[in-house]
């Protein structure tokens, strides 16, 4: 019994370097080869994705390349957004692209919230086919916390430090009600968030 056992344990040994010996071989395999640069970034440049296009038929929202000067959609130019601010793109049925722009701020707050204070709230409820930015940011020492529901079958939920600025898309309205909440989870923020329209 003693030495069956034993066997057992050589070949679960045996069979677990042979795993090891195979995992390591393909891991050398499928690893990038080193070799000359076929292009470099020029130092400033900034690679991080801050466009994001965004399919109203699935809600889908993937990040695009930051853009230059111009950035081309299916053979068109258009022009540049400013620098600091997210870009929303809209894909049409048809496979069509369109850039959305501000037309005008819906809502704006103003709060100083303060941890195991009350919590701000708005809502809008956008009819079909109406687009919004969401945009939020806050001053002072704070960490805020954003949520936001009725945009599709996730809710929305980010930490936003202050000092920073968060965007978020609320596109293609299917006429459900959209509430937007912010609570100060630490420290004292001086809230600054409104509501975009976009067309």
């Amino acid at each position: 019994m003693a030495s069956e056992e034993r066997d057992g344990r050589a070949l679960l040994a045996g069979l677990t370097v042979l795993a090891l010996l195979l995992g390591s071989a393909w891991w050398r395999s499928a690893a990038p080869q080193p070799g000359p640069a076929t292009s470099a970034a020029p130092a400033s440049a900034d690679l991080a994705p801050r466009n994001w296009r965004v399919d109203p038929s699935t809600g889908e929202a993937r990040p695009v390349p930051r853009a230059g000067r111009e950035v081309a959609l299916d053979n068109r130019r258009v022009p540049r957004a400013e620098p600091d601010r997210s870009v929303v793109i809209q894909v049409e049925d048809d496979g069509t692209t369109r850039v959305l722009q501000m037309s005008h701020v819906v809502w704006r707050e103003r709060s100083r919230l303060t941890p195991g204070g009350p919590a701000v709230v708005r809502q809008v409820r956008p009819t079909r086919g109406d687009n919004y930015r969401l945009s939020v940011s806050c001053a002072g020492d704070g960490l805020v916390a954003v949520l936001v529901s009725g945009i599709g079958d996730d809710e929305f939920r980010r930490a936003l430090r202050c000092g920073g600025q968060l965007d978020v898309p609320v596109v293609g309205g299917s006429g459900e009600l959209v509430q937007m909440r912010f609570v100060a989870i630490r420290g004292r923020a001086d809230l600054d968030a409104r509501l975009e329209a976009l067309y």
